[in-house]
């Protein structure tokens, strides 16, 4: 019975609700985007903002059930983020970001559009691990280049700190670099 109530969802659902189940998780993505130096592209009005309509729109897809309570503590990832990217240069945290989010709507859209229940969760958990280690990933390819720029004790970009120059890595190259492990 449970298999047929989850194969039902995506026929039952348009692409519509899909893209509408998505709007959780790019707003936190754009709220985090607020906290970093130099200034970030999101303004704190605009994060906030961002913030409460996540709330809000997840309350409504929730309660018009175009969004599962999975889906929802899935949208919750962005905070981690937080973590993760805290005192990189938003130069870089911003298109980490963003990439992180686009891998995690990838999982989300094939969570909800995929047939078979066990395939479901698969790629959901599959879209969360890739974005974990990606993230992890940019990160310390980050801190990595920063050593080898000479910063030491210093975040780029903070207060008192030599800015980046634009010489550096570029963040795709920083992001997509596995092999540099």
């Amino acid at each position: 019975m449970g298999n047929t109530k989850e194969i039902l969802w995506a026929d039952s659902h348009p692409w519509s609700t899909t893209l509408a189940s998505l709007v959780p998780l790019w707003l936190l993505s754009f709220a985090i985007m607020a906290e970093g130096f130099p200034r970030p592209p999101i303004s704190i009005e605009l994060a906030r903002t961002s913030f409460v309509l996540a709330i809000t729109v997840s309350i409504v897809l929730l309660w018009k059930k175009w969004m599962t309570i999975a889906l929802l503590l899935f949208s919750l990832f962005p905070f981690h983020l937080l973590y993760v990217f805290d005192e990189i240069s938003t130069t870089y945290k911003t298109p980490f970001i963003i990439l992180c989010a686009f891998i995690l709507t990838i999982g989300m859209v094939g969570y909800q559009r995929s047939r078979s229940a066990w395939l479901r969760w698969l790629i959901l958990l599959g879209a969360f691990v890739v974005a974990l280690v990606m993230a992890w990933h940019a990160t310390f390819s980050f801190w990595r280049m920063t050593d080898d720029l000479g910063y030491v004790r210093c975040f780029p970009d903070a207060q008192g700190c030599a800015p980046l120059t634009g010489q550096e890595t570029p963040w795709w190259v920083l992001f997509l670099s596995l092999w540099s492990w």
